[in-house]
């Protein structure tokens, strides 16, 4: 089951690479940005070789770094719904699936076997693809200061890269092999051929409730 869900996060993973590099076809980089980007590399050299002091490099870094930001807003807005969408309202509507639990004949399930709410795939995948970093990330810009917006995401990436790690170390570590995203989203991965006779169970003690009904009139 291990590397079924490996096969699975890989897949996910090559489809949003794939749909980040086609939005960046579609909206490509403009000579504002690579300008921008030519300024970030220099500044960060200048660092590296002590010409310049860690606040400077942090001030001057970090407001390139937001007009970037600005720069490319819609392509991540873009890329946010896309991660909303694959993650979250695909899945809700079609039983729990990507196309990586799709193709490895998997699905995500309540782990109490409940009714999968969105907020639940939600989270999950906020903590395994960052889709809240993505969303907050784009808000704060248009509520901070250029001057406060790189500090705050880059804490923000931070405690990202920490949560995912973290979740993996639990998958492998924890007995039940479920993850921290799987324990706060209360969910879990199941083969479809065991949800499938889970149902036919439940269907046969229906049907075995309803002749016993009827026997006892």
């Amino acid at each position: 089951m291990k590397v079924i869900r490996i096969k699975a996060f890989l897949i996910d993973f090559l489809v949003l690479l794939l749909a980040l590099t086609i939005i960046n076809l579609i909206i490509p980089k403009s000579d504002y940005l690579n300008m921008l980007e030519i300024e970030q590399n220099s500044i960060m050299e200048d660092y590296m070789s002590g010409r310049i002091s860690f606040d400077s490099y942090v001030s001057n870094y970090g407001n390139l770094y937001y007009e970037g930001m600005l720069e490319q807003q819609l392509n991540y807005s873009l890329y946010f719904i896309f991660m909303l969408m694959y993650f979250v309202i695909i899945p809700f509507i079609y039983k729990g699936r990507t196309l990586g639990c799709y193709l490895c004949h998997v699905q995500i399930e309540r782990f109490d076997q409940g009714k999968l709410y969105m907020w639940q795939l939600l989270v999950r995948y906020s903590i395994v693809f960052g889709i809240s970093y993505i969303f907050l990330s784009n808000v704060l810009l248009l509520i901070l200061p250029s001057k406060y917006y790189f500090s705050v995401v880059s804490i923000l990436a931070i405690f990202q890269f920490v949560l995912s790690f973290f979740s993996a170390a639990t998958v492998i570590f924890r007995k039940e092999k479920r993850g921290l995203h799987e324990l706060l989203s209360n969910t879990e991965i199941t083969k479809i051929i065991e949800v499938k006779k889970r149902s036919e169970k439940k269907w046969k003690k229906k049907i075995m409730k309803k002749k016993t009904q009827v026997k006892s009139y």
